[in-house]
């Protein structure tokens, strides 16, 4: 068996002991001057026995501890292609890259456990303000009323996130419009690389790292299972038929397996990286992810339905049910689509 020092470790402080982490993996270990002395000398592939013969005397079980923490890699794992996949395919900093891989498949608590948590912290923290007014300032200068007599901002006004379906489908023609909205590319532009789309939402250099998938349990006209979106022919296609629980996809919660319709977005990073190397790029790419799904809720709300919105997504199921194997191939995003049941109580200004 061949070893060699993980690729994609750093290392802190925690009170006063010293932690090393394979960010690929999310793998924390304990670490001295020793460990550190035999992960800089084992930068390229080493026989395993001679680790444990000249380093550990003979005790293999310090080896295999350090192989289950991610901090030696063995030849030909699955880890050492994700990491060979990573220093060929990842073209932004060392702290992107933590930032990126260290959330991924984060643990998501439930509603319950963060009502509790809430419940605690106001006893002893006060919260933040949620708006700032003017009434400090001087002059304040009133603006003309918004929404009069405008359709837009009166349907801007109107989207609610409502975890709660009262139509067990949408249409066909609803998902479209949605899925135009938020997608939908509309014309093109070049530059001196060739033709570049233009969408629905701005994209930053017009590189268009967004793909949508359509998890689809409950739209008239067309067969459960997932689809992908093609923006430029505005069709779909069947990816397969067998639909995972929508819960199991986005951190556990229950409300979305009534939900008719679920989207997901997947970045693909390479499109932007290729452009642009400077690491904010990857904020860049986030942010679209919300051009997009404004969008998206924008046109349900006209349709009468509510995109409920989520970032607590479970990557690995989703890549899996997804067939994605690309480590730049990242689902950031998800909403659901239905006809809304119970109103949330809100007071409309």
């Amino acid at each position: 068996m061949q070893l060699r020092a993980a690729r994609t470790l750093v290392f802190t402080r925690q009170d006063g002991a010293l932690l090393g982490c394979n960010f690929l993996t999310r793998d924390v270990f304990g670490c001295d001057s020793s460990l550190l002395d035999l992960l800089a000398e084992t930068p390229e592939w080493t026989d395993a026995q001679a680790i444990i013969d000249g380093v550990f005397e003979g005790d293999a079980s310090e080896v295999e501890s350090l192989i289950r923490h991610s901090a030696l890699t063995v030849a030909g794992s699955a880890l050492a292609r994700r990491e060979d996949e990573y220093l060929a395919e990842w073209q932004w900093t060392i702290p992107t890259g933590m930032l990126h891989f260290c959330l991924e498949d984060a643990e998501i608590i439930s509603l319950e456990e963060s009502e509790e948590i809430q419940r605690q912290r106001i006893e002893t923290e006060p919260q933040p303000a949620l708006y700032l007014r003017n009434r400090d300032r001087v002059p304040v200068v009133p603006l003309p009323e918004a929404r009069k007599s405008d359709a837009l901002l009166d349907i801007m006004a109107r989207r609610r996130t409502v975890r709660a379906a009262a139509s067990p489908s949408i249409s066909l023609a609803q998902l479209s419009d949605c899925l135009f909205a938020g997608m939908g590319i509309t014309g093109e532009t070049s530059n001196v690389v060739g033709t570049l789309p233009l969408g629905m939402t701005p994209s930053g250099g017009a590189r268009n790292p967004y793909e949508a998938y359509v998890f689809a349990r409950r739209v008239d006209g067309l067969e459960p299972g997932i689809y992908h979106y093609s923006a430029i022919d505005h069709d779909l296609g069947l990816v397969r038929r067998s639909l995972p629980k929508f819960s199991q996809l986005v951190g556990g919660q229950d409300w979305a397996d009534e939900m008719p319709c679920l989207l997901v977005l997947v970045a693909d990073f390479r499109r932007t990286m290729w452009k642009y190397r400077d690491p904010n790029a990857y904020r860049v790419v986030l942010i679209e992810a919300g051009h997009i799904g404004q969008n998206v809720m924008l046109a349900a709300t006209r349709h009468g339905l509510s995109a409920c919105p989520t970032a607590a997504l479970a990557q690995a199921r989703i890549r899996k049910a997804l067939g994605l194997r690309r480590l730049t191939d990242a689902p950031v995003y998800a909403m659901t689509l239905a006809v809304p049941g119970n109103e949330p109580s809100v007071t409309l200004q």
